[in-house]
Order: C-alpha cells, then structure tokens, then sequence
C-alpha cells in the first residue's frame, strides 16, 4: 500500500494506476526477450507443459509490455552481440530481475565456450545480470515429455527445463506490491513532468502577439492614404465644371429668349436662374449628400436679387438716327413728289409728299435703332448678372464642399478615435487576461511541484518487502 500522500496523488494524477494498486494482485508476469530464431518459441512451449504439470505457483509468459522479471533467450550457436544487448536493455525497463537461458546445447558441441563468453559479456555490459546463465535443452524436455515415468523425469532434469522455471518462480515469487508501486510512481512522475513541461511552453504567445497587432493598429494614423480628402477635391473639380457647363448653356438659352423679345428679359432670367438653381443644388446634394448632416445647411442655391436693367434714355445716335431718317426721308419724298413736277401747280403737293416721307423714315430708322440698342443693352444685361450668378455659385460649391470635408474630418477623427479606444480596451483586457493565465500556470506549476516532491519523498521499506532500486540502463 502506499502512503497516503502519494496515494492522494497517484489517485489525482494516475487512476489507473491507483485501481490496479488497490485491486486484486495480477498473476506474476515473466517478459520473454529474444532476437527471433533464438528458440523461445519452443522454450515457452515447453515451460508452459511443465507448469501445468508440476502445479505450484503460477507465472504468465508475455511478449511485450513491462514486467518484475524478463527472461532473456540466447542461442548457443551464437556469441553475444549488439543486438542481443539491445533486445535486453528495451525489455528491462523498469524490471527487477534478468533470467537468462541458454537453448540449442543438444545441437551444439560448443556451447560451454559460447555460455562462458556469455556470461562475461553480460557481466561487464548488462547492468541487471546476476551472473547465471540456465543452459536448456529445449528437445530434450520435448522427448522426457513423451516418454513419461522415472526416465522422463530424470531425462527433464537433465534437460535443465526443471532449473529454469524454479528459477522464473522464484524471482517472480518476490513480493509484487513494492515493484507495482515503483512503477505506478514512475508512470506518474512522468505525467507530472509532462504536464510542467507543457505548462511552461504554454506562456500565452498567442495573447502576446494580439496585443502586438493590436498596438500596433491602435498607433496607426487615422486617414493614412487621405481617401476622404481625395474624394472631396474630386467631387469639387466635378461640381464646378458642372457649374460651368450649367451656366453656359442657360446663358445661350437666355440670350436666344432675349434676342426675340428684349422688354421680358428681366422675366426670362429670372425663370432660367431658377431652373439653373435648382440644378445645381440637385447635382450637389447627389454627389456630396444630404444637407442636414451639416446644421443651418441649405440644399438650394440662395437666390440672387438682379440688378435692374438700365432704362432708355435719349441719346446723341438717337438725334442723329432722327435727323438722318428725315434727310433720307426728305430726299425719298422728293424723288417720290418727281411726277407732279409736270403737273400745274404740282409744287404744291411736292412739299406733303417730302415732308411725309421725312417724318416716316425717321421714325423707322428710330424704331429699328431703339430695337437694337434694347437688344443689346438685355444681351450685356444678362451676361453680367449671369456672371454674378456664376460666381455666387462657385463661392455656394465650395463653401458646401468646406463643409463636407469638415465634416468627414470630423466623422473620421470620432471614427478614430473610437476606434483607438476600442483597441485600448482590448489591450487592457488581454493583458488582464495574461495576468490571469500566468498566474494560474504558475499555481499549478506549483501544485505539479509539489505532487513531486511527494512522490521523490524516499519511502521507508516495510518488513519483509525487498528495498526496490530504480532501474539502470543495460548498456
């Protein structure tokens, strides 16, 4: 039984182990070791006859796994050699007791020189070997087997068969519970040391290098490539040549209205801004959005009161248009007042007639004047105020556009500036995180310590229990 700290532990770590500790004893085990071709396949045949025969304390032959004794065969018709020693040193591992036999001395005349170079071999090579090798001659206790009776019987002493399984029976005989215990502990230190190994490997490199990259992230500039600020210098060069081109051709438009109607420019402008207006606003919204994200913003263009159309006054041309108009009207009335000339008294109608077409010229050359000096004098008109009008939609563009890049300057600093927040709170939580986990991978270092130091506690032997060493290495 073990004591009842390591007992504690051993339940902890290695169940089991403490179930098979605590249970019914198993039958003594014996591990077979040979290189194949040896003959410890008809040797365990042969052993096996005997200890159903003989009775006595039963053994169980096995061919792998560990076991308190091993049974090591070697061939007389062979020396010794590497692999022979190796064999020996896998099997022995964590065994109490080597047996060794040696079978094939009926078939080799030689086999005294091959056993002593053996023994010497073992001796100076093989940590566990008390120096005897059990010569067997596995075809004689096959036929002392057969024959039976007196001769039989002596004829299975001679063959040494009877010597080695006393000896297998009493080295298997040793009290187990000290051996089993020795290798339950064994097997759980081994778990202990594993498991301190993988702890200590396991020092939170994957949280380390979160918290790297989210460092990282979190000093990163909040618009590196300027996407926003590229964005809105395109938009503004789009807007204002829309403008353009908006004012261009309502100014073409308007100019054509003007041309046949002079007197309702004031009126035709004013419709044509409001259109252009409302244009405008309409192509500013789409491209930079809606106006209300912006306070005191507006979607339309403010409407421009026009200056008023200089009025007619008369002037120099206009005295000189009457005084030409009625020269030339003067000279056409008296080509037309010609024919009377023939006529008595046709003087008299001469004078009407050239004063008439006087006064007519005159009055349609002043007309055709006035109309044209109207034409032009609306045509001036409206391109300067289109000119305003160009110019106060420039200035309304641009101020939009200022307030668009305020604003995605702002949205992209609160962005930013969440987001570096954000980041920082996860930092601060990982390293809360890595604190924890450290400080818990240390308290079961501790603990797996501990459990050690248990288990490396030396354990008085009982009485009547052999003092079990831990094995040492065959080579």
């Amino acid at each position: 039984m073990t004591e009842p700290a390591v007992d504690d532990v051993l339940r902890r770590w290695n169940p089991e182990g403490w179930a098979r500790l605590h249970g019914d004893p198993p039958a003594p085990r014996v591990r077979v070791a040979a290189v194949p071709g040896s003959g410890e396949d008809e040797l365990v045949a042969e052993l096996g006859e005997l200890r159903g025969a003989s009775g006595g304390e039963d053994v169980q032959f096995v061919r792998e796994g560990s076991a308190p004794v091993v049974l090591m065969v070697l061939e007389a018709s062979a020396f010794v050699g590497r692999t022979e020693l190796d064999v020996l040193e896998a099997a022995a591992q964590g065994a109490t007791r080597v047996v060794c036999a040696l079978t094939g001395i009926d078939r080799c005349p030689g086999w005294r020189r091959v056993l002593d170079t053996d023994v010497a071999l073992l001796r100076r090579h093989a940590g566990r070997f008390d120096g005897t090798i059990v010569p067997v001659a596995t075809t004689a206790a096959a036929r002392a087997r057969e024959l039976g009776g007196d001769a039989g019987h002596v004829l299975r002493l001679e063959s040494g068969i009877v010597d080695l399984l006393e000896m297998l029976r009493a080295a298997a005989a040793a009290p187990t519970t000290t051996v089993a215990r020795s290798a339950e502990i064994a097997r759980t230190r081994t778990m202990i040391t594993e498991t301190i190994d993988d702890l200590r490997a396991d020092d939170g490199a994957a949280l380390r290098a979160e918290r790297t990259r989210l460092v990282q992230q979190a000093a990163a500039p909040a618009d590196p490539g300027g996407r926003g600020r590229s964005a809105l210098q395109r938009a503004r060069l789009e807007l204002l040549q829309e403008v353009a081109a908006s004012v261009r051709s309502t100014a073409a438009a308007v100019r054509e209205a003007v041309d046949a109607d002079p007197m309702r420019a004031p009126e035709l402008l004013d419709a044509a801004v409001g259109t252009l207006n409302a244009r405008v606003s309409a192509v500013v919204v789409a491209r930079l959005g809606e106006s209300d994200a912006v306070p005191g913003a507006s979607d339309t263009v403010p409407r421009r009161t026009a200056a008023p159309m200089s009025p007619t006054t008369g002037t120099i041309e206009d005295r000189l248009t009457v005084v030409l108009g009625a020269s030339a009207g003067a000279g056409l009335g008296r080509l037309a007042a010609l024919p009377f000339d023939a006529l008595p008294a046709g003087h008299l109608a001469a004078v009407p007639v050239t004063v008439a077409g006087g006064v007519g010229a005159a009055w349609w050359l002043v007309r055709a004047r006035r109309r044209l000096a109207a034409r032009d004098r609306a045509r001036r008109w409206v391109t300067d105020e289109l000119t305003e009008i160009r110019a106060d939609l420039d200035a309304w563009v641009l101020t939009r556009i200022v307030d668009a890049e305020a604003r995605a300057a702002a949205t992209a600093a609160a962005e930013h500036a969440a987001r570096v927040s954000s980041l920082h709170d996860r930092v601060t939580a990982i390293d809360e995180e890595l604190r924890r986990h450290l400080g818990e991978r240390n308290a079961r270092i501790e603990a797996c310590r501990r459990d050690l130091a248990v288990l490396d506690r030396p354990t008085p032997a009982r009485p009547g229990e052999p003092r079990v060493t831990s094995a040492r290495p065959i080579l």
